[in-house]
């Protein structure tokens, strides 16, 4: 049962970025909404980092679920190690085998979560810790408060003309 509860606030891991790769950082990451602006507070370490963003400027919001890929091609990788193995010795081919399909079930059923929040310049990316739906219903909040923001409040309507003059 979904309920339409406001979520105002979510916590998860921060995202650090490694070429094009989002990797979770260590720390807590809080972005709640604050009137017309989404807040994120990020604590790494020995770093604290806020931002503010209006709601107006957010063009998209992205929820990704993937396995952990690194892992799955390292289980790849020990699995072709293990078939070449077996020709010297069973007993490391195994062992390698084994490590290989563990390894790939982790890195598939241990999937990375994260929801992202696109401006023009900034991009909040948080890695969930919680269950999706709390996450997918803070993001339609979000989406929802900024259609309403972004909706011209005085639009002008014509009147129906009622009678035809001649």
């Amino acid at each position: 049962m979904r309920t339409n509860q406001q979520v105002v606030e979510i916590t998860g891991a921060p995202a650090q970025v490694w070429g094009n790769v989002l990797v979770p950082a260590r720390g807590t990451i809080i972005v709640k909404v604050t009137g017309d602006t989404l807040v994120r507070t990020a604590k790494t370490g020995l770093e604290k980092r806020d931002t503010w963003i209006r709601i107006q400027n957010i063009d998209s919001v992205e929820t990704l679920e993937a396995p952990i890929y690194a892992l799955l091609g390292f289980g790849g990788f020990l699995a072709f190690s293990a078939l070449g193995a077996f020709s010297n010795s069973s007993l490391l081919g195994l062992i390698l085998l084994v490590a290989a399909v563990a390894l790939i079930v982790y890195a598939i059923t241990n999937k990375r979560r994260y929801l992202a929040f696109y401006s023009h310049r900034n991009a909040i990316v948080i890695f969930m810790n919680k269950s999706p739906e709390l996450y997918q219903q803070f993001a339609m909040n979000v989406l929802a408060l900024s259609r309403k923001l972004n909706t011209p409040s005085n639009t002008p309507t014509k009147q129906a003309q009622t009678s035809i003059q001649a």
